[in-house]
């Protein structure tokens, strides 16, 4: 090893401190971060690959043995599937993905909720499967190649997610435009499915047919925002990215394909525009049902959207109420919704821990137990 002050190895007669020597170590720090983004990946792939695995299989089960759940992947089927697509590898790639995440079988909960709260998982399981329930499919531009990091920016809402999916990226660059669905694990994101490469003209396209859709449906409901019309409509655009993969020469090995044949994909955009018709009634469906909790404050919101069964969901809100009117609300929604659910399982004798709750809100276990002992007290005023 190169002391400082040996000559450099490179053969300029200079000494190492004064020639090679910070680009060594850049390089050295440079490979470092390479090798812990790459372990990162693969740890994170790993828990994803095992908790999505154990819900199939746990739904799988369901499908087979209950008949109520095999009628539910009957109707998302027939929602699914018509006339325009084929029922191929892909497209059931892509089906298995909404029935499990976006099909509604009950107020606020899909197949994968229900399995969760039903079935035995960690608590890291059943973090990734609220991952997928509360991520969407939608158009992203490529932000910024970083390496292993790659962010990409939604085309509707703007907001950014980080990711270390630079291989099934492959050889994008940055302002290339793609439709992806990214999942949160951990503090990475992770794109599932399939992800499509588009060219702007494509881009447009799919934009512009959105946003008609998305300005009718404001019609009913003027308060309705671009990013939640997009993730209550994720049928919409499963169906466009099906249409999209039949105009193109996709491989089923693919993890990527790319679309540059636009008089193709305008055929089949125009074609489609009775899916868009479905997809405005279907948000006009989903807002009349969700209309009472958007008329709810923020943390009834919060427990609204965290709590999927009907029973408990009530009776935390109807605490929530008692708690509201006799008390002085300061601090984070958060910390209040997460007191009131903890306070509200422990009465009915749950095994829950107030960190398994804090975090489903994004709070410290410290501000959940202050805000459940004031709880407590006010309920044992009444």
């Amino acid at each position: 090893m190169l002391k400082r002050n040996d000559k450099c190895y490179c053969g300029s007669g200079k000494k190492y401190k004064n020639c090679c020597m910070d680009k060594d170590r850049e390089e050295k720090v440079e490979m470092l971060n390479k090798q812990a983004l790459d372990s990162k990946k693969e740890k994170i792939d790993k828990k994803y690959t095992g908790a999505i695995i154990k819900l199939s299989g746990y739904l799988e089960e369901l499908i087979v043995g209950d008949e109520k759940f095999a009628k539910y992947e009957e109707e998302a089927r027939k929602a699914f599937f018509d006339e325009n697509m084929e029922n191929n590898m892909v497209a059931n790639r892509f089906f298995a993905s909404y029935f499990s995440y976006d099909y509604a079988i009950g107020r606020e909960m899909t197949p994968a909720v229900y399995v969760a709260n039903n079935k035995r998982f960690t608590n890291d399981e059943k973090q990734i499967i609220y991952g997928c329930v509360n991520s969407y499919p939608s158009m992203f531009e490529i932000d910024s190649i970083n390496g292993r990091e790659v962010i990409i920016k939604d085309v509707f809402s703007n907001r950014k997610f980080n990711t270390l999916d630079s291989k099934i990226l492959g050889e994008f660059n940055v302002g290339d435009y793609i439709l992806a669905r990214p999942i949160l694990v951990e503090d990475t994101f992770v794109l599932i499915d399939l992800t499509i490469r588009i060219q702007k003209e494509t881009k447009d396209l799919i934009y512009k047919s959105i946003m008609d859709a998305f300005e009718a449906s404001k019609e009913a409901n003027p308060n309705i925002g671009i990013e939640y019309f997009v993730m209550i409509n994720t049928l919409f655009f499963y169906k466009y990215m099906i249409q999209l993969l039949q105009a193109s020469s996709y491989s089923e090995e693919e993890e990527t394909v790319e679309l540059e044949d636009v008089e193709e994909v305008e055929k089949e955009l125009e074609e489609a525009e009775e899916t868009v018709d479905e997809a405005v009634e279907e948000a006009l469906e989903v807002e009349e049902a969700v209309e009472g909790i958007e008329e709810l404050d923020e943390v009834a919101k919060l427990i609204s959207s965290n709590i999927s069964e009907k029973e408990v969901l009530d009776e935390a809100l109807k605490l929530w109420d008692i708690v509201a009117k006799n008390t002085e609300i300061t601090g984070s929604e958060g910390g209040w919704a997460a007191g009131l659910e903890y306070n509200y399982r422990k009465s009915l004798g749950e095994t829950v821990t107030q960190n398994e709750v804090a975090k489903a809100y994004g709070v410290s276990a410290s501000t959940l137990a202050k805000r459940n002992k004031e709880i407590t007290a006010l309920v044992s005023d009444k």
